[in-house]
């Protein structure tokens, strides 16, 4: 993964700047000498330096700053490679992989009976998963897993879920039954979703199940059913 010049280049290059500009006044004093030795000796030649500008930033707000004397593009495009290498770091610290997939729908929406649109008694639900490595942006979803989600249309907070997951790994043969039991931070509401480690392989699955409403509408989910590569 690439990353951004550390603390320990940061700490060489002063190090490096400073020898090179005790080099140069060594030469140069040498010169001073050999100039008062060339005068009372001819045959003895001048010695002479040419300083060398040294235009190496040393640390990442003089990278910043030069790139913004140079031209907004090059502003724009150093802030696109920080947050690149930040991005790295960060998933390279959490032991993840960058990457972005998109969700998979199952084979058809769900019969949902309980709840509807414009006071129906039916409606449907749509189900997806998503398969990882699918990071930094939301949701994070690693390798070998798979997030499901559903979705019943039908407008409304829902106040509790009884959605499960059944899936089985036709690779691997490992399988299981698991609720969809994410829900969101502090208000602590069902999401309707969950990020399952199914492993590598082609994933069969089945969602099904009720969510309650806090309206007092409850949606009864009948199984849809796909497949999906973890």
């Amino acid at each position: 993964m690439s990353r951004l010049p550390g603390n320990r280049l940061s700490r060489r290059l002063p190090a490096a700047l400073a020898g090179a500009a005790a080099v140069v006044a060594l030469t140069a004093g040498s010169a001073l000498v050999g100039a008062g030795s060339a005068a009372a000796d001819p045959q003895a030649p001048a010695e002479f330096t040419v300083p060398i500008e040294i235009n190496v930033p040393t640390d990442l707000a003089a990278l910043i700053d030069q790139a913004g004397a140079i031209s907004p593009e090059a502003t724009a495009a150093l802030n696109q490679l920080i947050g690149t290498a930040a991005a790295d770091q960060i998933a390279e610290t959490l032991g993840v992989n960058l990457g972005f997939t998109t969700p998979a729908p199952f084979m058809y929406p769900a019969p949902t009976v309980g709840c509807g649109l414009d006071g129906q008694m039916a409606t449907v639900t749509l189900a997806t998963a998503q398969s990882g490595p699918n990071f930094p942006l939301p949701p994070w979803v690693e390798d070998n897993q798979l997030r499901f989600q559903a979705l019943p249309a039908y407008i409304g907070i829902p106040k509790t879920s009884e959605l499960s997951v059944a899936w089985i790994n036709t690779s691997t043969f490992k399988g299981g039954i698991v609720p969809l039991d994410e829900t969101l931070p502090v208000v602590d509401t069902p999401l309707l979703s969950k990020v399952v480690d199914t492993g590598d392989g082609k994933v069969l699955a089945a969602i099904f199940g009720k969510v309650d409403y806090t309206d007092g509408k409850s949606c009864i989910v009948l199984p849809t059913v796909g497949s999906f590569d973890a």
